[in-house]
């Protein structure tokens, strides 16, 4: 099955004002761990984004999970480019590791939708 759609609904969904981003965002949920978002970069109508949770251990700041995702604003799709977490990184190189990427983005931007993360205004930067 392909995901891109679902994924493209989901993530403005979870991000409303995704093309109003100009660099950085972060959301929140209470209770749950806030989700930060980097525009990495802008081609037209395309976009490669990361999306990441973030903890901190030994006075690091760890992402789990961080996905890159390119997002094609004019088809309304996206698709997973990366993952990485504590312990893995994955490319979406072939279409096996597409199907498996794009399943877990799915899965997890349903989670996000679930918990109401909600964007946090940030300071303007200088």
């Amino acid at each position: 099955m392909d995901h891109t759609k679902q994924i493209y609904t989901r993530l403005l969904r979870v991000i409303p004002n995704l093309r109003n981003i100009e660099r950085y965002a972060k959301l929140a949920a209470p209770g749950f761990m806030d989700l930060h978002v980097d525009i990495l970069n802008k081609t037209g109508n395309v976009w490669r984004i990361a999306l990441a949770h973030n903890y901190k251990s030994g006075g690091d700041v760890i992402p789990d999970p961080d996905m890159e995702v390119s997002v094609d604003f004019h088809n309304e799709t996206a698709q997973a480019e990366t993952y990485q977490d504590t312990y893995v990184y994955r490319e979406a190189n072939d279409e096996r590791s597409k199907k498996e990427l794009n399943e877990f983005l799915v899965l997890w931007l349903g989670n996000l939708i679930e918990q109401g993360h909600k964007s946090v205004d940030l300071p303007s930067n200088p």
